[in-house]
């Protein structure tokens, strides 16, 4: 399988860059972004990125970062970054930035591995020149996982809290239940736009974060009849989704609709 991860891309939107990374191998290709705002970088990427971060980085200026969460492809060039910008993340993340993550196979290969480091703990807000960002805490696809709320602006930076609008599979890590916790808890807010670390700049972005918690609501209520019907986690899987993509496979299997079902039964004690 031919790999290709060496595509940065960079487009403005009302004084938000949005710093775009494209990796592919074999059938699965995948976008992530890191976002710089008034001095602010949201995320440093995949180390796989590293040569083209570091030469975006070293025109631009910041100096301070904030990390969404601790994943790889969020934190990969942390190492990178000068030791007088201090990098921010929820408490949560701290140990398990400390720690070297033990990843398998097909991250490491897809996105590079990351070396441990010693980012500082933050929960409520982040100032900068010119704007305040309300920091919501919003785990399901991770424990320390970080949304950026700027009210007077209607942005929101939902890390990988969105993605897509309708999921057929998830990672065995992540947890709908407390997905859609996550969403009912960033939509009490006002905001218009949303950047996500994978979909990009959404204008509509509260009309499709709105979609995807009315998605989860009704697969949860789906799981949950069915189970009282006395079916299995194994059937309910086929009957909701019969097919299977080419990340389920790549991943082994870590990534499987079979853990949507089985989140939902497990946080309502069925499993």
């Amino acid at each position: 399988m031919e790999g290709v991860m060496n595509l940065l891309t960079v487009s403005k939107f009302d004084g938000v860059q949005a710093v775009k990374g494209t990796f592919q191998l074999g059938g699965v290709r995948m976008n992530v972004y890191m976002y710089l705002v008034d001095e602010l970088l949201i995320d440093c990427g995949p180390s796989r990125l590293q040569k083209e971060i570091s030469d975006f980085l070293s025109n631009e200026r910041y100096t301070q970062i904030i990390l969404t969460h601790h994943h790889e492809d969020h934190t990969g060039n942390a190492l990178i970054v000068p030791g007088s910008i201090p990098i921010y993340i929820h408490p949560t993340g701290i140990p398990l930035c400390r720690d070297k993550p033990h990843l398998p196979l097909y991250r490491r290969v897809f996105w590079g591995s990351r070396k441990p480091f010693a980012p500082k703990g933050i929960e409520h807000r982040i100032k900068t020149k010119h704007h305040t960002f309300e920091l919501l805490h919003t785990p399901g696809h991770a424990p320390d996982h970080l949304a950026l709320l700027e009210q007077n602006q209607g942005w929101l930076f939902t890390g990988d809290l969105y993605v897509m609008s309708h999921p057929k599979s998830i990672f065995a890590f992540e947890s709908i239940p407390d997905v859609i916790q996550s969403l009912h808890h960033v939509l009490r807010y006002d905001f218009d736009t949303v950047f996500c670390s994978h979909a990009g700049v959404l204008q509509n972005g509260r009309k499709r974060l709105e979609e995807k918690l009315h998605y989860l609501l009704s697969i949860q209520n789906q799981v949950l009849q069915k189970h009282s019907d006395g079916k299995p986690a194994s059937v309910i899987q086929k009957e909701l989704f019969p097919d299977r993509h080419v990340l389920n496979y790549f991943s082994l299997f870590e990534n499987s609709s079979k853990h949507i079902i089985t989140s939902i039964l497990h946080k309502n004690g069925l499993q």
